[in-house]
């Protein structure tokens, strides 16, 4: 079944569950169902939906983001723990369409789904598939952000565009204290992006989350999700 019916299908299934104010998760088995902390949904808008091979979050029409410089750190996220070096990597698809209004000006209308790996609330970092709307045309792109210490991003948009109609995969790697990043579109040509060197603990969360700065809902479903020792 297409990826983005799946998740359109999905979306059906979520409202029917949804309880305004509360997370809903079934845990029905899946790389989402085992090992992982109880969901962050700090505004406790959003839905989890875990299925077989992965999860959809369902992101109301609101800001929703991860900026601790603006205070605003309330993305719904699904995290576990991570120790040492390790490698984590998902897939991400479903309609990537956002509002031509946004959520948070003078910040274009955005969403941004991927891994995200946190030391605390003050450092993290982001590998994201994402989409923005820039006077009416939306541009599909690859967000990979570092934040230390609270400190404002240091951020990497790569050349590499993602097919809208197509899964992206990510992979995110921990070594020593070096970040590596990666992505493909098929999930066997991989292109690496620049590395950052952070220093961080030496244990870890490390999962998924949605950003939204969008009128519209989002819907990112996360497929296939793996966190292996080693970098």
């Amino acid at each position: 079944m297409n990826k983005i019916i799946r998740v359109l299908i999905g979306a059906v299934a979520i409202s029917s569950l949804a309880v305004a104010g509360c997370n809903v998760a079934s845990m029905v088995g899946g790389p989402f169902a085992n090992g992982w902390d109880k969901p962050v949904d700090p505004d406790g808008d959003c839905v989890f939906l875990r299925d077989m091979s992965g999860m959809t979050m369902q992101v109301p029409g609101k800001y929703h983001d991860l900026a601790v410089e603006r205070n605003v750190m309330n993305a719904p996220r699904l995290l576990r723990d991570a120790q040492g070096d390790f490698t984590a990597q998902t897939s991400v698809s479903g309609p990537f369409l956002p509002s031509a209004i946004s959520t948070a000006p003078p910040t274009v209308p955005f969403l941004g789904a991927g891994l995200l790996v946190m030391d605390g609330d003050r450092t993290y970092a982001r590998l994201e598939r994402a989409a923005m709307n820039k006077n009416g045309q939306v541009q599909n792109a690859v967000v990979w952000e570092l934040r230390m210490d609270g400190r404002p991003p240091i951020s990497q948009w790569p050349s590499f565009t993602p097919q809208a109609d197509r899964a992206l995969s990510l992979r995110l790697q921990r070594k020593g204290d070096r970040l590596l990043a990666s992505v493909s579109q098929d999930g066997v040509s991989w292109t690496n992006l620049q590395p950052f060197d952070a220093k961080m603990s030496p244990n870890l969360k490390i999962g998924v989350a949605a950003i939204s700065t969008s009128q519209a809902p989002f819907l990112p479903h996360f497929d296939s999700f793996s966190l292996t020792p080693g970098g």
